[in-house]
């Protein structure tokens, strides 16, 4: 009987990281049928943009004021609004004929997906025994490489029936039968700090002392850097790919789709090598070396296609040992067992700073020097300063 009460309700926690695969599905979406939407919008290529990068700039604005609710209204509320939120969004944007509709409807869904993946950490921390809190919330990062390759292989099956906007209408369904399940199985987790009462006050004093506390800063701006790396590298391997090799827009979209993929490994591995013992800081460090030195394979001019995509695969599986060391650091660094969705919320406001920041620079980099050679310096020189502000949080203790 005392081994069952020490066992984690992992069947709950998978359940709540499908929240996050779910949500992760609504920015797989878009990228593979981009080409369709401005067609039937009649948009040019910078507006088709703003349809991609309205996410990242959901996140960045409101990022750590959404932790700051979830940790004053309640985790699973705001989960569960987030759910309903991305809902009305695919919804919405399925009916709209403009522009300015489509991008209102994916604002609407960026809130939902920021409420989702904010919130559901706390949840997982509530209900997950302590013993195996750093498998479990390293499961948890595995949500965006997940559920954005998941999509991206389901797409052509699906668009094989319907257009674009039946498959926005099938996200809303899908997300509509799991969040009516989602409420039925997290009825019985209670609010960490009911007493709290949601004023203004109380919210800006919250995102104040999160913001100012050296843990959580020092992981938000480590995670700036990490998102930098990615979302580049990432963003712009198809267009590399094509350019370079002359590979067909289905062949480097699948090859794109597996260098997401393979992050999940060292996502799951994080979680494992610290639950192992090994100083969190050891790995984040481990990895920023590895993706920094990868860059050079990456944007070799001289290289073949096998040096470049590897440096990509090994890039990708090392890089996950950051978000599994940062957002499992979360609970151990906030400023109170009250201020882990603040925390979290500080955490990914960096994330998205570093995803609106990373593409447009490599962009205009490469476009200033004609070559992607530029790639590796700038990878490069991220990776490095992630590694110095590594070394500045291994002097920090955790709560």
């Amino acid at each position: 009987m005392k081994a069952k009460e020490e066992q984690s309700p992992w069947g709950l926690i998978f359940l709540l990281i499908g929240a996050g695969i779910l949500s992760a599905f609504q920015v797989g979406k878009v990228p593979p049928v981009l080409s369709d939407i401005r067609i039937d919008l009649a948009i040019s290529l910078f507006y088709s943009g703003w349809i991609l990068s309205i996410f990242s700039l959901t996140g960045l604005l409101l990022g750590t004021f959404t932790g700051a609710i979830a940790d004053a209204i309640g985790h699973r509320r705001l989960m569960l609004t987030g759910l309903v939120f991305q809902i009305a969004g695919c919804f919405m944007g399925s009916f709209t004929h403009s522009f300015y509709g489509l991008l209102a409807s994916r604002f609407l869904e960026g809130a939902g997906f920021l409420a989702v993946i904010i919130s559901t950490p706390t949840l997982i921390f509530q209900v997950v025994k302590s013993k195996d809190m750093a498998v479990a919330l390293s499961i948890w990062t595995c949500y965006i490489p997940a559920g954005v390759s998941l999509m991206m292989v389901l797409l052509p099956f699906i668009l094989l029936g319907t257009d674009w906007k039946g498959l926005w209408q099938i996200n809303a369904v899908i997300l509509m039968a799991y969040t009516l399940l989602l409420a039925k199985k997290t009825s019985h987790i209670k609010f960490m700090n009911p007493a709290t009462s949601v004023t203004l006050k109380k919210l800006i004093r919250d995102v104040i002392t999160t913001s100012t506390s050296a843990g959580p800063l020092l992981l938000a701006l480590i995670f700036i850097t990490y998102a930098l790396q990615w979302l580049a590298v990432m963003g712009f391997l198809p267009t590399l790919i094509i350019e370079k090799y002359g590979f067909s827009k289905s062949m480097a979209s699948i090859l794109t789709a597996a260098m997401v993929f393979v992050n999940i490994f060292g996502n799951l591995a994080g979680g494992k090598f610290l639950k192992r013992g090994i100083k969190r800081w050891k790995l984040i460090a481990l990895a920023c070396m590895v993706m920094g030195t990868s860059s050079f394979a990456i944007y070799s001019v001289d290289a073949n296609f096998i040096l470049n995509y590897t440096g990509c695969l090994i890039f990708s599986i090392f890089g996950g040992l950051i978000p599994a060391s940062i957002l499992g650091g979360v609970p151990d660094y906030a400023p109170s067992k009250n201020l882990v969705a603040t925390t979290n919320g500080l955490v990914i406001q960096g994330g998205q700073a570093g995803q609106v920041m990373g593409p447009p620079i490599l962009a205009y980099l490469v476009s200033q020097t004609g070559s992607w050679s530029c790639g590796s310096w700038l990878i490069g020189s991220a990776a490095f300063i992630g590694l110095v502000l590594t070394l500045c949080l291994s002097r920090v203790k955790p709560r």
